[in-house]
């Protein structure tokens, strides 16, 4: 006569086991696949980064094996991430049926870009930060001559940028955009010659659009003047 209730209770009590294991499962899986960068730590792993003197290896043990390869550099995508949860189904009714977690990406924080040379140590560096505004990206480029400013100058004007300062003897440059917001500032300290892009517009906005064209256009000529040594000079 009781069967039924005792049935009845023992699928409740297998229902609530199996909800349990799921949650502390769920605990379990969410504290080790979720992923937060920061923007210190970041820039923590940044400061040990010495051109012409870190190695692959040493890039390795900073930032890992994940890395996209082109020709000679790394490209490293540092992403925020989170766990999806999908269950799957019979005749369209869930019940107890297995779920299936997954890390998934959720927002991309930076983007690092490290070139190589024949010796396999570090000869450029681009970091591209994507955490608050202002956006700060840059550029590093490792040179055995020295900076002529004056070719940086033309490239910055070439790419619509007005020059906002020059001076030549402190060895640095700020080019402006249109509003005078925007800058990017070329600052050489031999060997190291040093990009910063300072981009203060909303991510999803016409201008930060804008401004990153025009940064870019700056920077692949920077990379290839210092790669076939044009932006130098003599003593």
């Amino acid at each position: 006569m009781n069967r039924p209730a005792f049935v009845a209770n023992h699928r409740s009590s297998n229902f609530g086991c199996y909800f349990c294991l799921v949650i502390i499962l769920l605990f379990t899986i969410g504290c080790a696949g979720v992923q937060s960068i920061s923007e210190e730590a970041v820039q923590e792993k940044l400061t040990q980064i010495k051109l012409g003197l870190t190695t692959k290896e040493e890039i390795e043990n900073l930032f890992g094996k994940n890395h996209s390869t082109d020709q000679s550099s790394w490209t490293y995508h540092l992403l925020d991430s989170a766990i999806a949860i999908s269950q799957s189904t019979r005749n369209g009714w869930a019940g107890l049926f297995p779920l299936t977690f997954a890390t998934v990406p959720t927002n991309t924080r930076a983007l690092i870009t490290v070139t190589f040379k024949d010796s396999q140590t570090v000869t450029s560096l681009k970091v591209e930060r994507f955490f608050n505004t202002p956006f700060i990206n840059d550029y590093f480029y490792f040179l055995d001559r020295d900076a002529e400013l004056e070719s940086a100058a033309r490239a910055g004007e070439t790419s619509n940028f007005r020059i906002g300062a020059f001076d030549k003897s402190a060895g640095k440059l700020v080019l402006e955009d249109d509003a005078n917001n925007g800058q990017i500032v070329v600052e050489f300290n031999k060997p190291i010659l040093h990009v910063t892009s300072i981009n203060p517009y909303d991510r999803l906005s016409n201008e930060y659009r804008v401004f990153i064209k025009r940064e870019t256009q700056f920077i692949d000529k920077i990379f290839a003047s210092t790669n076939k040594a044009i932006i130098v000079s003599g003593p």
